[in-house]
């Protein structure tokens, strides 16, 4: 049983939208999530609360957006949002807890301008784990977009953001701190599938709208020069895939993701697949290779 999520469910639908708001602060989102429940399970509800950001109308995710901190300047204070919103922002080095070092500070202080000015709202990550020299490239390749697909990276952002919270919410809940409780529930004398820290997510910019069911394979390099298939999946009703590339197949290296896209894009389309070779240095480091699908064009980045 997940004391958390039963207390959730369970709370007076104005106390739990409340509750959400701490999570995003935009009002039709909250009362969107609440209308969900009950939740049979933490991933639909972290699923539910990434569907609902791609929902909102823009201006209710710009409100959600100004409630965050810039990045490199986490808030003061005691409140629930100002502690995840420092936690988050404690950018790790090499998987450590270091904070930003006032070089690293300056340089997201400028990058936060820059975008500000660009853009004309605040630069959104999803910061956690990740590291200032991270953060600083992300802004940097970021500015270089063009306001709809901003806009869509966004939503996956704050998406991210939201379900991470809804998570904490829930162990909050439950009353104990996050890192006391297990990530996974498992039944008694099993051993949990192990998979590859890898994933992708899908995200079709022409219409504002997730991907789902849509092909992908994982290559790694094979012994006559060419590409093996080690693992192949398709995108859930979120345009999300995770825990399907298994971990004895993922090491350091050169790899191949290939989205089939023919299905999505259509006859006038004018990709049929669209294959992204990255290379992995840290295999025990969680890898996030995003995809913003358009007709004529395409966009991806390494997330984490």
């Amino acid at each position: 049983m997940d004391r958390g999520l039963d207390v959730f469910d369970t709370l007076p639908a104005d106390e739990a939208r409340e509750q959400l708001l701490s999570c995003c602060a935009a009002p039709g989102w909250a009362t969107a999530v609440t209308a969900g429940r009950p939740y049979r399970d933490r991933d639909t509800l972290a699923a539910q609360a990434r569907e609902q950001v791609t929902a909102l109308p823009w201006p209710q995710v710009a409100q959600a957006i100004a409630a965050h901190p810039r990045i490199g300047q986490p808030p003061a204070g005691d409140s629930r949002e100002a502690g995840w919103s420092r936690r988050e922002q404690s950018v790790a080095a090499d998987g450590g807890g270091a904070a930003v070092d006032d070089l690293a500070r300056a340089e997201l202080i400028t990058l936060n301008e820059a975008y500000e000015q660009r853009f004309g709202y605040r630069f959104l990550i999803f910061a956690n784990g990740r590291g200032a020299a991270e953060l600083a490239a992300a802004a940097r390749q970021r500015l270089r977009h063009d306001d709809d697909t901003e806009r869509a990276v966004v939503r996956i952002e704050l998406g991210d953001i939201a379900a991470l919270r809804v998570g904490r919410l829930l162990d909050d809940l439950a009353g104990a701190p996050s890192d006391q409780l297990p990530s996974e529930q498992t039944s008694v004398g099993s051993s949990p599938a192990r998979y590859a820290p890898l994933s992708t997510h899908v995200l079709d910019t022409a219409i504002g709208t997730p991907a789902p069911d849509l092909p992908v394979r994982l290559d790694a390099p094979g012994g006559d020069g060419g590409w093996r298939t080690v693992a192949a999946g398709r995108t859930d009703a979120d345009g999300r895939l995770r825990d399907w590339a298994p971990a004895d197949r993922w090491d350091a290296g050169t790899y191949r993701l290939v989205f089939d896209v023919t299905g999505r894009l259509g006859a006038d389309g004018f990709y049929t697949e669209i294959p992204v070779v990255f290379t992995v240095r840290d295999a025990a480091r969680h890898h996030h290779v995003p995809l913003l699908l358009s007709p004529y064009g395409y966009t991806t980045y390494r997330g984490s």
